[in-house]
């Protein structure tokens, strides 16, 4: 560990863009995850949840959200080096008439609850807000999260059903671009949470309408997994990772297009 951060500034910290926030919602926070998720009714999924909840180290599910918290702070305090965590918020799924759609969210971490949490630690956590562009309030609550400092916003469109390349985004995409606010979202094929038949959505060539419009974008993972659609060559399909360096060889988003490593190792 001490060589990975040699060759790293000291006196900076290091800065992680990529940390969920998680909660099952037992202490009235807003977090919430589906139902399914827990259900004796869907073994896999409870296995498969249940594996997750236990990589956090969190002993029981009594008061998850606050041991999940606790415990997060803990390890990065005794990190051996300075870190700022950016601390996801995940917003439901909405279907497109603007209306939530509940069976399609897997999970749900309000924005007021990453802004109440890092307002207890602010040398620690950075809060990281996430819109769905259909909500029928998508761009008010863009701008109220702004005026409370969030400069970076989070999607899953596998998941949260958000095709990063209709048209009807344009608004939002301007006063994003307005605001300074960088989207950071998932590409490539997701595996951690049901897509219910949205892989598609995760197509990094999608992300070129917010790129044309002048968003800065962070594409997570690099959208290291799975295949896609070659948007550029119908008919023909290309790994995801492939598409991903096809935009970053374009020379027009030098400067406004960026990769995290998040789960790659």
């Amino acid at each position: 560990i001490d060589h990975a951060f040699e060759d790293l500034d000291p006196t900076r910290p290091v800065v992680d863009v990529h940390v969920h926030a998680l909660g099952l919602g037992q202490d009235g926070d807003g977090t919430s995850v589906n139902p399914e998720k827990l259900s004796p009714r869907h073994p896999f999924k409870r296995f498969e949840t249940g594996l997750y909840l236990k990589a956090t180290g969190v002993e029981g599910l009594t008061h998850f959200d606050q041991d999940y918290l606790a415990r997060l702070i803990d390890r990065a305090r005794a990190f051996p080096h300075p870190v700022k965590i950016h601390l996801l918020a995940m917003d439901q799924a909405y279907q497109a008439d603007g209306t939530p759609d509940p069976v399609r969210t897997e999970f749900h971490v309000p924005n007021a609850y990453v802004f109440e949490v890092a307002a207890k630690h602010p040398d620690l956590l950075v809060p990281v807000v996430s819109i769905h562009p259909a909500r029928k309030d998508a761009i008010q609550e863009l701008e109220a999260c702004a005026a409370r400092g969030a400069r970076l916003l989070k999607w899953l469109p596998n998941a949260q059903n958000i095709d990063p390349a209709d048209p009807r985004y344009d608004a939002f995409y301007h006063r994003m671009k307005e605001l300074g606010v960088v989207l950071l979202t998932h590409a490539g094929e997701e595996k951690a949470v049901a897509v219910k038949g949205a892989q598609a959505l995760g197509n990094p060539l999608r992300l070129r309408r917010p790129l044309d419009i002048g968003v800065t974008v962070i594409v997570a993972h690099c959208a290291s997994l799975g295949r896609n659609a070659d948007l550029d060559h119908p008919g023909r399909t290309a790994t995801n990772f492939d598409l991903f360096l096809r935009l970053m060889a374009d020379p027009k988003y030098q400067g406004r297009l960026y990769g995290d490593l998040s789960a790659i190792t």
